[in-house]
């Protein structure tokens, strides 16, 4: 009998192993479920590595953390890895609404390059400027969430891959996804550390440190192609053996909203206006000074596809990818954008939804505006970014400069520069502000197409034309200036080179040179042109942040001249065109352009705008004596009436 039960338990225990192994195949991770209660769950968990090895403080030579092996046993990591921060360098990413590019900046040969595997307009894709998932990291890393290009590692079979790749790969060890760097509430959490160990090639070691569990010494890119991590240890890492208690467990305050402290780091926006010892002074959005964090409405269920408020309750496709809307459940998905919080989406899943007013958010009457803004403005045209002056200023922005980045390896970055607010018209065609860059690169032109060169061949070509080797501290982290003589050399020793490469029965592509919103090339003669090209145009992406308070609206109490005047800055302002031609001269383009605004019906509509409080006082005057006139006809009737009245008695 006790044999019979022996054998039914062990029965029932592997059953029970089983459906949990299929069921984590099926994507559904044991922790990935959600059982209705809102308290947090304690990670009291044990940490594994890289090679699926429980870590133990105290043994020789133990190995960093791997999130997937660690993360993984109870959450579904590939799901997670189809995520809006982790698929962007897949070969079916979502583009959606036009985001925040990476942008590769070359300060000596005049180059930034706005870099999206999206398809975004305007921005090119690594492989346009043989940028590989390796080269990527060395470039991007700093701001980086793991995952994605960090688990690109070259096949074995892959002859197009650089020989050298092969080599530092199983060095550096793959950049996985790091969890922690959103969800660990813990303070010793600091992705400075992690942007470290990303400088050094560290990339298998950056969660651990950051994390504050571990610190290393050594850097894989110190190392020679040869090295073999698995019998060398010029790596060390280090545990806090007091992080550990006695059955090797790790305690990780793991939160399933992330602090907003976390988005920070990679989203923070800087004002070059005020910067430095007066950051002080700038206020916070006003959704966060009221105790809301990001992820209030930045929200995500298992596979990690956040809400981004692009998708309003309208159901409208504004972004002309179908692909992307399908990735959401737009019922829901719409609650949270600006107008289906404030005001309610009419399609949302419960009446609540409906109503609107989520969280407390206040409904807006926005008494006295036409309802015609609404069809051409977006929310944040009026609500969000800094308030629009007579020129555009500019701004630094977490990924693209490097912010936050602490101790030895801090950086100054002032290039590319970014101009905002910029009022364009989105892909919705609603206005609505933007930051911007103008790009700048050399490159070829083939049947029409302009593609960028890669800036180390166009070091290679042009070293001594750019002066690459010369020192020019003042304006090292910035642009040197190019003279148009300068140019047209280049586009020689480009023209020259591909020339020389390319069959002679095929027709050589044309050197170009992009900048300040013109395509620069040779004529026939040899003589330098320009011409604006589409190629030329600046990257624009949508802000939404920092939102501020509803009575620091373009137009609140009823301010029609907010933007309705003649030097109203919401349409007649000036957009800075930047450039490293000339750059000491200031070159301005109007907004209008960006919004598709006639300037001339715009300027006449301000000017009515001027006879408005006279029109009121006139037409308050002219009721006043319609009144009177009926008041006088009113009083003649009743007399006549009365009078007739008192004949018929």
């Amino acid at each position: 009998m006790i044999q019979i039960i022996r054998t039914f338990v062990s029965l029932m225990l592997l059953i029970c192993v089983n459906a949990h192994l299929r069921a984590a195949e099926k994507g559904k991770g044991l922790g990935d479920g959600h059982d209705g209660n809102r308290s947090s769950i304690s990670h009291v968990i044990t940490l594994y590595d890289e090679k699926d090895v429980e870590i133990k403080p105290n043994v020789s030579q133990p190995r960093p953390i791997s999130m997937r092996n660690t993360c993984g046993k109870c959450h579904d990591y590939d799901a997670m890895a189809s995520g809006w921060h982790f698929h962007s360098g897949s070969t079916n990413a979502l583009s959606g609404r036009v985001g925040e590019p990476w942008v590769l900046t070359d300060t000596r040969i005049r180059t930034q390059i706005p870099i999206s595997n999206r398809g975004w307009k305007g921005a090119y894709k690594p492989s346009d400027v043989d940028m590989s998932a390796w080269k990527f990291l060395k470039q991007f890393s700093s701001h980086f969430p793991g995952g994605n290009y960090g688990e690109m590692v070259p096949s074995d079979d892959d002859e197009d891959a650089d020989p050298e790749e092969f080599l530092r790969w199983p060095i550096s060890g793959t950049y996985e996804i790091n969890c922690l760097a959103c969800h660990h509430a813990d303070r010793k959490q600091n992705q400075s550390d992690a942007a470290l160990q990303a400088a050094r090639e560290n990339f298998r070691w950056a969660a651990t440190v950051a994390s504050g569990l571990a610190t290393v010494k050594g850097a894989a890119s110190e190392l020679d192609d040869f090295y073999d991590p698995e019998t060398e240890y010029e790596i060390v890492t280090n545990y806090d053996k007091s992080r550990f208690d006695a059955n090797n467990k790790v305690f990780l305050d793991i939160v399933r909203k992330p602090p907003s402290n976390r988005c920070y780091y990679c989203h923070s926006t800087q004002d070059l206006q005020t910067p430095g010892k007066d950051e002080w002074v700038h206020n916070e959005d006003v959704h966060l000074a009221s105790g809301m964090s990001c992820s209030d409405c930045h929200r995500n269920g298992v596979d990690h596809m956040m809400t981004r408020g692009d998708i309003e309750p309208n159901h409208k496709n504004p972004h002309s990818s179908n692909d992307y809307l399908k990735a959401f459940d737009i019922k829901k998905v719409a609650s949270y954008s600006c107008s289906g919080c404030h005001l309610g989406n009419e399609s949302g899943v419960d009446a609540a939804n409906k109503m609107g007013g989520h969280l407390g958010a206040p409904i807006p009457e926005h008494k006295g505006i036409p309802p015609i803004h609404f069809e051409k403005l977006s929310c944040t045209a009026c609500h969000s970014g800094k308030l629009p002056e007579n020129k555009t200023s500019r701004v630094r922005t977490a990924r693209i400069h490097k912010l936050g980045l602490h101790g030895r390896h801090t950086m100054n970055k002032q290039l590319p520069h970014v101009v905002t607010p910029v009022f364009a018209k989105a892909e919705n065609g609603k206005i609505t502000p933007h930051n911007m860059i103008w790009p700048s690169f050399w490159g070829l032109k083939t049947n029409g197409v302009v593609k960028p060169l890669p800036p180390s061949l166009v070091r290679e070509i042009a070293s001594d034309a750019l002066g690459v080797e010369t020192d020019n501290p003042e304006r090292i982290n910035d642009w040197i200036e190019l003279s148009e003589e300068q140019i047209g050399n280049v586009l020689k020793l480009i023209g020259e080179f591909y020339s020389n490469e390319s069959d002679k029965d095929k027709v050589s592509p044309e050197a170009i040179y992009v900048g300040g919103g013109n395509l620069f090339s040779l004529s026939d003669d040899g003589k330098l042109i320009s011409v604006p090209h589409e190629a030329a145009e600046p990257y624009k992406w949508p802000i939404a942040h920092d939102v501020r308070p509803a009575s620091q609206s373009l137009g609140s109490n009823g301010n029609c001249a907010d933007c309705h005047s003649q030097d109203s800055p919401f349409i007649f302002g000036e957009v800075e065109v930047d450039t490293p031609i000339n750059p000491g001269e200031e070159e301005t383009v109007p907004m209008t352009q960006f919004g598709g605004l006639d300037p001339l019906y715009y300027q006449s509509f301000a000017f009515t705008f001027l006879f408005r409080p006279w029109m009121k006082v006139v037409v308050i005057i002219a009721s006043v004596l319609i009144g009177l006139v009926l008041l006088l006809f009113a009083l003649k009737g009743l007399d006549r009436i009365v009078k007739m009245a008192g004949k018929n008695k």
